[in-house]
Parts: structure tokens; C-alpha cells; sequence
């Protein structure tokens, strides 16, 4: 299709929007059997006769595309686009092409296509195979030209376009990918390449979604790795270490006869020397000939040296054994990992005097970049499911290290598309209708700690950015669904739901579920202040203030002045989410603190207590405390698993289960809200004014953090110098410099010296500031 416009009406379009609706182009295929497992092949030619000023291609192909004009790919992004819900949402992606065009004459366009999650065709237990979306990949693409003259030019996807199939025999990102380089088409995406004998492609139907430009970042190569060891296991068997566990694929270089398979086996844990092949593998339903978890399929065209990095999937592995069916000569540097992740770039920075802090720091990060590939997930392996407690638990992680704000904005937009009408959630979004409450038993599967994630993480973006808009877009919908969860409740305690997941000491799951209930109602009343509605702030203030009644009628025990239930999330429960008063909230801290030291520093609860615990024992008096159960080595607690080798963190305390989770690590936060310091302040999101309140660790000798906030660049320094502490801060609005919890009630203790005079707290105005501690 080539449509010439007027200069006039490139006068109405020469501005590109946030959102392109002048599609002229048709949804095309090569087939329409979701079972045919060929990576398609689609290209046009097409001549320029006149001086190109700008060229951009608009495109959405599902489930993954790679997209090439003239020969040349049109992005170094990875597993392109970002995934949604097809049939309600799609996302197309912009290309500046300019520079990849000839000055004039013919020219070609061109693009091979993947099943991404568009169309799964491995059997696994959450049947993405039976996805209501599932068809095969389809392309629409608009590629507008702007000429000297003023005029512009479309080419764009019609049934002129050719296909064919190439070297990839199969791929599903629950299983892996089969290429066969003696099949590959050389320069069938450039333009001297004769397609003759190709096919013409089918017009068929979009997958069903609105369109909307994906402006969030790209999925890419965020760092390669090298092994660290190769090992010859004999008969053919090989394994690799990284050194590090990871999200992406392995880069093999070879060479070899014509026709040699090579099996590349992924995974996480070995066993008996060699690749673990069941662990982590519980899920998957596969059917007889289905490719294996996590394992590409490599068959080489002889000759020269061989490149294979596979295209369409990623997998989560710190080991990769290959297998070969004919003798190969493979040493260290054949294998080269690739680390994928969505780009963010980077938000912040800590690092400290303790080197088990600095190694759980990485930890964090290095688990949270694994699980964030257009979506947050729970593990890079078995699921790469959104699930939503995952999400909203690890949102604080991710806003204080990447500038994440536009993964969150589109994730959102899958949290919205997946509730029902009644405003209830599933477990994961997106959802292909898996994780949903059966009928007639409506929240009562995953309950408020995992459906909640549209209202956390709606505040966490206002509370951190100020965003006003994303809180007025979703408010109907986040009030909907605590609506749901109340006409669940029974008086006022919600006694359904999951509890706290992978802990070792169960607390009541109605404690945990109605504690979220509870912040549910307050989240409302708060957004609703926020937006100027009275008449909801006063509702869901009254709901809550009902909610936290109900709670301590059932939990507390006034005779005695304590929480009945005393696992470790319980007891920081009631605190972190407000529900105990003052009064309660201290002797509940302290009795938290208590049984932590009884504990050994060990820990009992699960993945709530992982958000609970460590704030309620700083904001507390107890930083010491939180500290040494943070860093301790012994069994259970996350220093355990750093100590074993661990880089990424587990889904587990005992580390039977994904090695690479992130729903732990809200450590990572606290890392910069309390050992740094750097707390946002409700009454002025956006860090238009923050406190400043580091937890001087007495095992720390110093801290350091920078954080490039909405309001600019925040930087946090202690020292320990003698009996003293040196504190060096860099803010760039009004801040607020407060001692830390438990100094201030001893009239003789430690104060803030400026300027020869003592304080509790300083009021600062934008600059760089330096403080003597006493």
C-alpha cells in the first residue's frame, strides 16, 4: 500500500502525538494454524524517488516482532512489544528510521515474527495455551515517509506483502526455541533478495485491543556475562556456570559438521554434578514432543564459525548444560550469557560499610531486573506470571533504584483490564482468565493482599512522583474493588484470601487479609482527599475507623495490653499498617524486638513479614535489632542464602523453590528509607519536601545513597568518626533532618549540632549540608 499525502495535511500530522491513529495499514499473517510452530518471514520493497526528510515506522506485531529495513534491524531492543492483554489492549512501538533508508530508489522492508505470549502453544498448569486471545502472529505496520517537497508517503501492511518461513522451527517462552541454520533464507530481509517464489500473506483480523503507544522502555541487553567455569561432563555433556543467576538467553559460538544438534539446558540448581533437570518444573503440563522447560534446540549449518542467540524467549538460569549429538570442541568463551531486562535507567544508588548489605543489595537489584520484562513477575523460570502481591510488595524497590514510573503507568493499564465488572482482581495481570475467584465466591481466593496492587501501587506513584492524574484515573476502580472485598467482610473482618506466603510460622490468614482491608479503605479516603471529594473521604474514613475496631476486638487483648496472635507478621502487622494506637503500636514493637532476639535473628514469617518486620523495628527504636536479623547467616533469614552462594533471592527460606524471586527483598528499601534515611512525606508527594531520619547502625561505620528524585538530586552520607557521626546531605528542596526513633526520648542523648547550636530536627531549604552528630 502506498498512500501520497498533501503538504497540507502534513501540516495537521508533521507533529508526532503520544498517540498515532492514522493507521492505514491491515492486519497480516502467513497462516492461521495456531499450531504451525515456523517463525513466519513477512517483506515489501518499495521505491523512493524523491529526498527523504524523516521516516517512522509504527508497529505492532504479536506476540514479538523483529522488524529490519533494508537489511538492518530497526532497534537493539529485545522480545518486542511489551506484553498485554491482546483482546482488550495493544501496543504498538515507534521507530526513527531515517537514517536506514537509501537516498532514493528501491528499498525493503521486512520482519520475522514470534509467539511471545500471543500465542503459547507449551502446556502448562495457568493454560496460556487456551488464552481467549490465542491466534496466530499478525503484524500491522504504517511506515510514513516525509519528503523535501512537503509531501509524505505510507508504506504500510496490505496483502502486497510476501511471506515465507525460516531456520526457527519453534518458540514459547515457557519452553524455549529450535532453530535450524541449514533452513536460514540468507538476505531474505534485504532488498536484492528474490522473493518470487514466496507467498502472498493473509489479511486477518486484529487480536481485538485498543491501540496504544508503548511508552514505556524496551526490553534489552542490560549487561553480558561471561561463565565463570565450563566442565566436561563427557558423552557429549557440558556444563557452564555463570557465576550469577540472571534473566535472558545464552549467545552460543560453535563450530562444526552440518546437521549437529546442540541441546542447551537451563536452569538454576544442580544435582549430582550436573544440570538439575526436575527443579522448578512442577508447573509445567507438557504434552508428548513438547520441548522441554527452559531449553533451546540449536542444529548447525556447517562451515565457518556459528552464532546462535535465540530470538523470542528468556529464560531464568545461573547453569546451562549442552548436550551435543556428534563431537563439538567447546571451551569457556563458546558460551556468552545476556542479562535481559526492561531498560530503566537507573534511579539510585547505596552502599555501605557492612559487605553483607552491599552483597543483598545487589541481590535485590539483581532480582528485581530479572523479574521486570514489561511486566513484574514473580521469577524469570517457571511462572514469568504478573503476579499482583509480587508487584505491589517490590514497587518501593524498584522507585528507589530505576526510574521505573512508566513500567508502573502500563502495568496499571493491565491491572485495570483484568478486573471485573463486580471490581473484583485475579492473581495475576495480565490474565488470560487464570487466577480468578471461582463463581459465586467472588475475592475469596486470592483476597486483599494481592488484590490490592492497584491501589498501593496508584499511591506509591503519587506519594514518590506527585502524580495527581494517575491517582484520578484509577480512584473509580480502586474504589470498586474495596467495595468488593467489603461486601465480602463479615463484620468488618475479611476472613478470605492467601496468607503469608512461604512462611515458616503460619499467623491467621483473616488477620493478614482484613489488615489489608483495612489499608484498602484508608488508601481510599486518602485519595479521595487528594482529589477533593469530602463525601468518600468521610465514607472510607469511617470504613477503615470500623475495620480497625473490628481488628482489635478480635486481635487485641486489652486485659493485657498485647496482640494475641505473636508470629512476627502478626505482631508487625498491626503496627505497619496502623491499625494498633501509639500506645499498643510501642509495647507491640517491643515485644516484635523481643521475640526476634529469642528468635536468633531468625526469621518465621513470610512474604508480608518481609514488608512488616525490619520497619517496625526501626521506626521503633530497634534498628540494631532489624539490622543484625537482616544480616545474620544463620538458617532462616536472607543473609543465609547470600552466604551460600546465593546472588539473586529465593522464593523460599529453605531455597527449594525459584532462585530467583524479588517478593523478598523490600529490604532493599528500607535500605534507603532508614539506614540512609530519605522518607517522602504524604503532605508533599514528589519530594516537594521530605525528612531526612538516618537509623545509625551501630555495626555500620557508614552509609551512603543518592536518589534522583521528581524534585531532583538527594544525596546522604554518615561517618562514623569516634563517638561521633559526621552527616553530609544534598537536597534539593525543603527537607526536614530529625534524629532517629529512640533518640529523642532521653533528654541526654545524641543531638543535631549546627552552627554550634543543638537540635532535634533542622527545617533545610535546597543546598548541601553538613552535621555533626553527639
Amino acid at each position: 500500500m502506498r498512500i501520497i499525502l498533501t503538504a497540507a495535511f502534513l501540516l495537521i500530522t508533521s507533529i508526532v502525538s503520544a498517540q498515532y491513529n492514522a493507521w492505514k495499514g491491515s492486519w497480516i499473517t502467513n497462516t492461521e494454524d495456531t499450531t504451525a510452530t515456523k517463525a513466519p518471514y513477512l517483506r515489501k520493497t518499495f521505491t523512493l524517488d524523491k529526498k527523504v526528510v524523516s521516516a517512522t515506522a509504527y508497529v505492532a506485531g504479536v506476540g514479538y516482532h523483529i522488524v529490519f529495513v533494508n537489511g538492518k534491524p530497526v532497534t537493539d531492543a529485545v522480545l518486542e512489544q511489551a506484553y498485554t492483554r491482546y483482546d482488550k489492549r495493544l501496543l504498538y512501538k515507534v521507530y526513527d528510521v531515517t537514517a536506514l533508508l537509501s537516498r532514493k530508489g528501491t528499498q525493503s522492508i521486512a520482519a520475522e515474527l514470534g509467539n511471545g505470549w500471543y500465542n503459547i502453544q507449551s502446556h502448562a498448569v495457568w493454560g496460556f495455551q487456551n488464552a481467549p486471545w490465542r491466534k496466530t502472529p499478525r503484524l500491522l505496520l504504517d511506515l510514513v515517509i516525509r519528503y523535501d517537497d512537503g509531501t509524505t508517503e505510507t508504506i504500510a501492511t496490505d496483502n502486497s506483502w510476501k511471506c515465507a518461513t525460516g531456520p526457527s522451527q519453534f518458540n514459547c517462552l515457557y519452553s524455549g526455541e529450535i532453530y535450524d541454520a541449514r533452513q536460514e533464507v540468507a538476505g531474505w530481509n534485504q532488498t536484492a533478495f528474490n522473493d518470487a517464489g514466496w507467498k502472498q500473506v493473509l489479511l486477518t483480523s486484529s487480536p481485538g485491543g485498543a491501540l496504544h503507544e508503548q511508552i514505556m522502555p524496551s526490553i534489552k541487553v542490560i549487561r553480558r556475562i561471561k561463565p565463570v567455569s565450563m566442565k566436561n561432563l563427557g558423552n557429549g555433556k557440558y556444563l557452564f556456570d555463570m557465576g550469577q543467576n540472571f534473566a535472558g538467553v545464552a549467545t552460543l559460538n560453535v563450530k562444526g559438521q552440518a546437521g549437529t544438534k546442540v541441546t542447551m539446558y537451563y536452569g538454576e540448581v544442580l544435582k549430582n554434578g550436573e544440570l538439575d533437570m526436575v527443579h522448578n518444573t512442577e508447573h509445567m503440563r507438557s504434552m508428548p514432543g513438547e520441548l522441554r522447560f527452559q531449553t533451546d534446540v540449536y542444529f548447525l549449518k556447517g562451515g565457518a564459525r556459528e552464532v546462535f542467540t535465540p530470538r523470542f524467549v528468556y529464560h531464568g538460569f545461573q547453569y546451562v548444560q549442552i548436550e551435543t549429538d556428534q563431537p563439538l570442541e567447546l571451551n569457556v568463551h563458546s558460551l556468552e550469557g545476556l542479562f535481559y531486562s526492561t531498560a530503566f535507567e537507573e534511579a539510585g544508588h547505596f552502599t555501605s560499610s557492612d559487605p553483607m548489605i552491599n552483597k543483598l543489595y545487589e541481590a535485590a537489584r539483581q532480582s528485581y531486573r530479572s523479574n521486570f520484562l514489561s511486566i513484574p513477575t514473580d521469577c524469570p523460570q517457571r511462572e514469568k506470571n504478573g503476579w499482583t502481591a509480587d508487584a505491589h510488595i517490590s514497587t518501593e524497590i524498584g522507585l528507589w533504584n530505576y526510574q521505573t514510573t512508566e513500567g508502573y503507568r502500563k502495568w496499571l493499564h493491565d491491572v485495570r483490564d483484568a478486573q471485573l465488572p463486580s471490581g473484583a482482581m485475579p492473581g495475576i495481570a495480565p490474565s488470560n482468565g487464570w487466577g480468578y475467584d471461582r463463581p459465586g465466591n467472588e475475592e475469596f481466593t486470592f483476597g486483599p493482599a494481592w488484590g490490592s496492587a492497584l491501589g498501593f501501587v496508584t499511591w506509591y506513584m503519587y506519594l514518590y512522583h506527585n502524580d495527581t492524574a494517575l491517582v484520578r484515573e484509577h480512584y473509580d476502580a480502586f474504589k470498586k474493588y474495596t467495595d468488593a472485598v467489603a461486601k465480602g467482610a463479615e463484620g468488618y473482618l475479611f476472613k478470605h484470601g492467601l496468607d503469608d506466603w512461604m512462611s515458616l510460622v503460619k499467623t491467621p490468614m483473616p488477620l493478614t487479609s482484613t489488615a489489608y482491608f483495612y489499608t484498602d479503605a484508608e488508601l481510599v479516603a486518602k485519595m479521595a482527599r487528594v482529589l477533593g471529594n469530602k463525601a468518600d473521604e468521610q465514607t472510607y474514613s469511617r470504613l477503615a475507623d470500623s475495620i480497625r475496631a473490628a481488628f482489635n476486638r478480635t486481635y487485641f487483648d486489652a486485659n493485657t495490653g498485647v496482640y494475641k496472635d505473636s508470629t512476627m507478621t502478626a505482631l508487625s502487622a498491626a503496627v505497619f499498617h496502623g491499625l494498633a494506637s501509639p500506645e499498643a503500636a510501642a509495647k507491640t514493637a517491643a515485644q516484635l524486638s523481643s521475640k526476634v532476639q529469642r528468635s536468633n535473628y531468625h526469621a518465621d514469617f513470610g512474604v508480608m513479614g518481609t514488608k512488616y518486620v525490619l520497619p517496625t523495628l526501626s521506626d521503633y527504636g530497634y534498628a540494631d535489632v532489624a539490622f543484625r536479623m537482616l544480616t545474620d547467616t544463620g538458617y532462616a533469614g536472607w543473609a543465609h542464602w547470600i552466604a551460600n552462594g546465593a546472588t539473586t533471592l529465593f522464593e523460599d527460606w529453605p531455597g527449594e523453590l525459584s532462585h530467583n524471586h524479588i517478593f523478598f527483598g523490600d529490604y532493599c528499601a528500607w535500605y534507603y528509607k532508614t539506614l540512609a534515611g530519605i522518607r517522602p512525606d504524604e503532605a508533599a508527594p514528589g519530594f516537594q519536601h521530605f525528612y531526612i531520619q538516618p537509623a545509625f547502625v551501630k555495626a555500620l561505620n557508614f552509609v551512603k545513597a543518592d536518589y534522583a528524585s521528581s524534585a531532583g538530586m538527594i544525596k546522604v552520607e554518615w561517618k562514623r568518626k569516634g563517638n561521633s557521626i559526621k552527616l553530609s546531605v544534598e537536597i534539593p528542596s525543603r527537607a526536614t533532618v530529625r534524629l532517629p526513633a529512640g533518640m529523642t526520648d532521653d533528654k541526654n542523648a545524641t543531638r543535631i549540632t549546627l552552627n554550634g547550636q543543638q537540635f532535634d530536627q533542622v527545617v533545610l531549604t535546597p543546598g548541601k549540608y553538613t552535621f555533626n552528630l553527639k
